[in-house]
């Protein structure tokens, strides 16, 4: 009987002790220093199996400075599974470090193709230029002009597209104001036709940050604002071609 017991306060306390566990992982991922001690966290967290630390693993991949933090919460929202999930891993195609992508790329697999729409052409999308923001940003901008010509429907071809694009990033700059960071970018895009027309389109956009930010953080940052003003960029061509 004492053994019966005894076992019975065992099983009640060992859902305490998992929530427990839980919040001090969900605490450690949002607020340790320690990238490895953030690292482990989301690790345990993707084990936990518990739905409520989607957000916390949401923001991880979104805004940890960190990419193997970020690597950790894409495996372990993948292994929570789920829409919300998914979702929350999504926008990491997108990230400006290689192997977040690549993580992101193998817990979502290939992408579904989109329906191709009337009027939907090929594209070859050359290597961007400009010396602002760097390789990362001129990375990112050619990733996001991809990605929003498939979201139209639109094919993506590395050579006899109808149309070639060269783009290019004009400016990224960090500043800071009113106890905040802006970051703003500039981007153009050159599309020139099998007869040899050009239309050259530009765009730009700005995110703003509380606080200041590092190095890393600004290039994510740089990221986003490029992917808005990709938007931009397509949502003109697309205009322009109607």
């Amino acid at each position: 009987m004492r053994l019966l017991v005894l076992l019975l306060v065992l099983l009640a306390a060992a859902p305490a002790r998992a929530d427990r566990q839980r919040e001090l992982a969900l605490r450690a991922l949002r607020s340790d220093p320690s990238l490895k001690v953030r690292t482990q966290a989301a690790i345990v967290l993707g084990q936990g199996g518990a739905p409520e630390a989607i957000p916390a693993l949401r923001d991880a991949v979104a805004h940890d400075e960190a990419p193997a933090v970020r690597v950790a919460a894409i495996a372990a929202l993948a292994r929570l599974g789920g829409a919300a999930a998914r979702a929350a891993i999504e926008p990491a195609r997108g990230d400006p470090d290689e192997s977040v992508r690549a993580a992101a790329e193998r817990a979502l697999g290939p992408g579904p193709a989109a329906p191709r729409r009337r009027g939907a052409l090929a594209f070859s999308v050359e290597e961007p230029t400009g010396e602002a923001g760097g390789r990362e940003a001129r990375a990112a901008l050619r990733a996001a002009i991809e990605r929003s010509l498939r979201e139209r429907g639109h094919a993506v071809v590395a050579s006899g597209g109808a149309y070639v694009l060269k783009p290019a990033v004009e400016r990224v700059e960090v500043s800071s104001a009113g106890g905040a960071t802006v970051v703003a970018v500039k981007a153009s895009l050159v599309a020139v036709d099998a007869a040899g027309r050009i239309e050259l389109l530009e765009g730009g956009a700005r995110l703003r940050a509380s606080g200041a930010v590092d190095g890393s953080a600004a290039s994510r940052y740089a990221a986003r604002a490029l992917e808005a003003a990709a938007r931009t960029l397509c949502d003109d061509l697309s205009a322009r071609l109607r």
